[in-house]
């Protein structure tokens, strides 16, 4: 199967080498004649499976090494198994065969599920389709169905208290966990994950309903997003611990158990939008680094390369690819060690609505991406250090190109096949 990878090359030799190391890794995750179709292993080690959270992290950095046929079979192996039979979840992981696995699923009343995973993949959706131009990722019938059954059927379904939030009652067992935190499934009715990845999901649904010109409901999917972003901000906001409560208990109250991944789900869906409760809100991810699984750690550093904390984010990044780095074979390592130098460490971010190309420099030396995979082809850039930024656009279309440098922010038009540069 043809593909194209985006090439990294920079002066500083470690980063080289992490990239090096973690592509070839990535790469042996890849499966691209099974029996499913075309994908890679996005799961716990040695299962032959993807789950759909580890897919909605690795996506982009499967992105990134040109697994654009794999990324949009996986996704329309979730999107396909949605029923009601399954109280309109889909499989929560399916094998490199297409059925789902074993170790997970026993029959439609007996299998495992995560509820923030049907809104984690619509996010996913979302973004897929900024970096490929491709429609069917929001607009195709599977697509289509998941979106809508999502928003009409397994929110209701898995919302019993009726404030619009999907939440846990202890005898679901293992079929409907309302959090990604496995540690204790009991004991709290809603997590702060799946409220924030819920408000990811409106914004996405939004999306889709515009391209379907259906302006009315995109409009009371954004209503409904405003109106999680306003709660979360006003409501589990604790000022006693500047930080953002992980856990809500069924009578309303806040509980005071602490997750690394509930503190971070809300960083990277964008719910928090004030300075000072981001900043406490790093504070508390913070808090938990020496004790993170790998999994939460390999989100780290895009998300701190995404909200500027360029030394930070370098330091977990060097740590998460050293060689004596722990478990730094689970496949979400690589996949996300990828897209954190490239769209963190290089910021190559992209809109495809508006035809936006964004960039923004970490590079304290020259570092070079060339052949991201962009839309209908590909973009290289280069950063020069904070001071310049060189990029040539082959991605089938004429680009605005947003360079931020840490001074200021300039916009310029470049025509496909145009090397263009900005200067800070």
């Amino acid at each position: 199967m043809s593909r194209q990878p985006a090439k990294f090359t920079s002066d500083n030799e470690r980063l080289c080498k992490g990239f090096e190391w973690a592509k070839a890794q990535a790469e042996e995750f890849v499966r691209d004649n099974a029996t499913v179709g075309p994908c890679y292993e996005a799961s716990l080690p040695n299962r032959d499976s993807f789950c759909m959270r580890d897919y909605s992290h690795q996506s982009v950095g499967a992105h990134c090494l040109g697994l654009i046929e794999h990324n949009r079979n996986m996704m329309r192996a979730f999107t396909d198994g949605v029923s009601e039979s399954k109280d309109w979840c889909t499989f929560w992981e399916i094998t490199s065969e297409g059925k789902p696995t074993p170790v997970d699923y026993s029959s439609d009343s007996d299998f495992w599920y995560n509820l923030p995973s049907n809104f984690d993949i619509m996010d996913t959706a979302s973004r897929l389709y900024d970096l490929t131009g491709d429609s069917s990722y929001l607009l195709s019938p599977s697509s289509v169905n998941f979106f809508t059954t999502t928003l009409e059927k397994y929110i209701p379904r898995w919302d019993r208290d009726g404030d619009g939030i999907v939440d846990r009652v202890d005898g679901d067992g293992r079929r409907g966990i309302a959090s990604y935190e496995e540690a204790g499934t009991t004991g709290y009715a809603c997590a702060a994950d799946a409220f924030a990845l819920e408000y990811s999901a409106f914004k996405s649904a939004a999306r889709m309903f515009q391209m379907k010109n259906d302006p009315e409901r995109a409009s009371d999917c954004l209503k409904k997003a405003e109106r999680l972003h306003d709660t979360f901000k006003n409501e589990w906001w604790s000022s006693e611990y500047r930080r953002f409560y992980e856990f809500r208990n069924r009578d309303g109250s806040f509980n005071p158990k602490r997750s690394d991944g509930n503190n971070m789900f809300p960083l990277r869906t964008g719910i928090i939008t004030d300075s000072s409760q981001i900043e406490g809100q790093f504070r508390a991810l913070m808090e938990f680094e020496d004790s993170m699984n790998v999994e939460i750690r390999s989100y780290v550093p895009m998300l701190l390369w995404k909200y500027g904390r360029d030394d930070e984010a370098m330091r977990v990044w060097l740590k998460m690819t050293d060689e004596s780095y722990q478990r730094r074979d689970y496949p979400e390592v690589s996949y996300a060690a990828i897209e954190a130098l490239l769209c963190g460490y290089m910021g190559i971010g992209a809109d495809f609505d508006r035809r936006i190309l964004t960039t923004r420099s970490a590079c304290a030396e020259t570092s070079r991406v060339t052949g991201f995979p962009l839309w209908n082809g590909s973009v290289d850039v280069c950063h020069e250090e904070k001071k310049k930024t060189v990029i040539t656009n082959r991605s089938g279309y004429d680009l605005t190109w947003i360079a931020e440098f840490p001074s200021e922010t300039k916009t310029i038009t470049v025509a496909n096949g145009k090397t263009a540069e900005c200067r800070a």
